[in-house]
């Protein structure tokens, strides 16, 4: 029995869909700006939502990159289990290299290491 009051859970609801707007815009600003050309307000004029709403749950960008790339690893990156570490290892590199492909994330992620490494507060 469920015992959770009605409207507590809403997998799929507004908050999921708000998410997945916001996460789509920040790749699309990433790509067409880089990280050093990305914004706030940009990122939430893009996704449609207000931008306090990327302040409140994400802190700002480095917050939204952050849930970005723990979603992307999440749904594109299988964590192998082969039995033995050593092989785990070089499957799950296998498969980071293969998620990198698609000339989007190339670019996001290009776009992030280059902004950390002259922003060392990214580290």
């Amino acid at each position: 029995m469920d015992t959770e009051p009605p409207g507590t859970r809403r997998p799929g609801g507004r908050t999921a869909r708000t998410r997945a707007a916001v996460l789509q815009a920040v790749l699309g600003e990433l790509i067409d700006n880089g990280y050093a050309g990305m914004t706030v307000e940009r990122i939430a004029a893009r996704a449609g939502v207000a931008k306090t709403t990327i302040y409140r749950r994400w802190g700002g960008l480095n917050g939204l990159l952050a849930d970005l790339m723990a979603e992307y690893a999440a749904r594109e990156i299988p964590v192998p289990d082969t039995g033995h570490f050593d092989s785990d290892l070089r499957a799950l590199a296998r498969e980071i290299v293969a998620s990198l492909q698609p000339p989007g994330m190339r670019a996001a992620l290009g776009s992030i290491v280059a902004s950390a490494i002259q922003d060392q507060a990214m580290l």
